[in-house]
């Protein structure tokens, strides 16, 4: 199939959308259909699925064979999982908003020190 077949007629919007859903999830159309993030395979997927399922079941057993009198293991972190959209924390708006408003008052709290109304 050509693209312009889609615009002579040849082929339908629909029959595109199932070619590009049909490719495999490496392909670089899907991948840029992704903005740029590359798929995960279904292997990826069940494997981070058992990874949680083993260190989940290790730590419920050393949980229930620890001596009451030692601290408890911690429960362990999800594997994480590269493909699900993470927020960018680093540049959210409300964190950037914290971060103004803290820097706002410690530059009020150092002119009234300079001034003098506080110690």
């Amino acid at each position: 199939m050509r693209l312009r077949d889609l615009y002579t007629g040849g082929l339908t919007w629909r029959e595109l959308i199932s070619y590009v859903s049909g490719l495999t999830p490496a392909s670089a159309t899907r991948t840029a259909v992704n903005g740029g993030q590359p798929e995960p395979t279904g292997e990826q997927v069940i494997l981070a699925d058992i990874f949680d399922a083993v260190t989940t079941q290790d730590w419920h057993f050393a949980l229930a064979h620890t001596d009451e009198k030692k601290p408890k293991p911690r429960q362990p972190k999800p594997y994480r999982r590269w493909w699900l959209s993470q927020p960018d924390r680093k540049n959210h708006p409300e964190r950037i908003a914290k971060l103004e408003d803290a820097r706002r008052r410690k530059r009020e709290r150092e002119q009234a020190i300079a001034e003098g109304r506080l110690a």
